[in-house]
């Protein structure tokens, strides 16, 4: 009785080089979604980090307005203090400006990042259509009348409490929205692992199968 010396066929060149391709091929495969996964991770923490800056230009954009409205205060207050009178005046129309610009801001990153503008660009409307109200009233402000500061001044009591409302309703719609994109994000990332698990035991799965095919037309092949 003979012994058969002949090598396994899990060890025989071709098979080798068989099973060298099909891991290669896995490994690539595994890579390349890898990097498209990646890709998409990236794209969501950018999207975050957008809706960030969507918020501190809100909030900004609040902080101005209120001190615009304290420097139109102050500015009533002034009439006989010509010095302090400017002073105030000039904080009135810095504080305007920084608020348009924080708004425009906002605008600015939405766009970029395609969100709908339409809310941002009620706001500014809104501010604009205020700071006409704002000049209207300064045009009858008549210094030299003790009373004329304080009867301007009551025209605008709680003028602004609906802007002010209304950039704060945005600025928690962004924050909603912000939210919501985080445990999307989270869901995602499971999901993404569970197809990388999916995908690499696919991958044992069909390398084993055409292993087993390869084995045995190699093993009728010998015989």
């Amino acid at each position: 009785m003979t012994r058969d010396t002949s090598s396994p066929v899990w060890l025989s060149k071709p098979f080798v080089i068989f099973f060298a391709a099909m891991l290669l091929l896995a490994m690539a495969g595994g890579y390349q979604l890898s990097r498209i996964f990646s890709q998409v991770n990236e794209a969501a923490a950018q999207r975050s980090v957008h809706l960030l800056e969507i918020e501190e230009s809100l909030d900004e954009a609040a902080i101005g307005l209120g001190k615009q409205v304290q420097e139109w205060k102050d500015m009533l207050l002034r009439v006989d203090d010509q010095a302090l009178y400017d002073k105030h005046q000039k904080a009135f129309k810095e504080s305007s400006v920084n608020v348009q610009f924080a708004l425009l801001g906002a605008k600015g990153v939405m766009q970029n990042i395609g969100m709908d503008t339409a809310e941002i660009d009620r706001l500014i409307d809104e501010h604009k259509s205020l700071l006409s109200e704002y000049l209207l009233a300064y045009a009858k402000l008549k210094p030299e009348v003790k009373s004329s500061p304080n009867n301007v001044d009551m025209q605008f009591i709680g003028v602004d409490r609906k802007l002010q409302q209304d950039i704060e309703a945005v600025k928690a719609g962004i924050s909603a929205f912000a939210k919501q994109q985080m445990f999307k994000a989270a869901e995602t990332q499971g999901n993404r692992n569970l197809m990388i698990g999916l995908l690499g035991a696919t991958s044992l799965f069909f390398m084993a199968m055409f292993g087993f095919v390869f084995a045995r037309l190699f093993t009728r092949h010998e015989n």
